[in-house]
């Protein structure tokens, strides 16, 4: 009895102390976060999306595998200095941004990708396709196929 009652304690405390570490993080008036590779932290991920206005998405090409780990430098307009530069965490950022045009660009793995968003009010969405690693046997489950291929 006393095991289940560790467990159960263990576990509440678990779930309790991974929703604190999603919280936005500012550099240069520039608010991001990312995580998103558990259930939990994608609800905490959904629940910030109203304080951004862009949200970009790391997925292996072929699998829509997540990613993390991955270099992001965002530029405004035409500028060659980023605003901000990141390593996200998981697969899923959130981001605020004044309103304009920008260019993001991820790099993971060796290889560089490069979008162009306009950032409103309400969230841009852009999702970075990088190869496939060395496969491991996982498949990429249908709701991280779903939300790779969300517009």
């Amino acid at each position: 009895m006393k095991a289940v009652l560790l467990a159960g304690a263990f576990a509440a405390f678990a779930s309790l102390s991974a929703g604190q570490d999603i919280a936005m993080k500012t550099q240069g008036g520039i608010g991001w976060v990312c995580g998103g590779a558990g259930v939990e932290e994608r609800a905490a991920l959904a629940a910030l999306r109203p304080q951004a206005n862009l949200e970009l998405l790391f997925v292996t090409a072929r699998r829509g595998g997540y990613l993390a780990d991955v270099e992001v430098a965002i530029f405004p307009g035409d500028k060659n200095s980023p605003v901000v530069q990141i390593t996200a965490g998981g697969p899923i950022c959130m981001i605020s941004v004044p309103k304009g045009n920008y260019r993001i660009d991820a790099t993971y793995a060796g290889v560089s990708r490069s979008l162009r968003v306009a950032a409103d009010t309400r969230p841009a969405r852009a999702v970075f396709a990088f190869p496939e690693e060395p496969w491991d046997g996982i498949k990429a489950s249908d709701e991280e196929k779903q939300q790779a291929t969300r517009p």
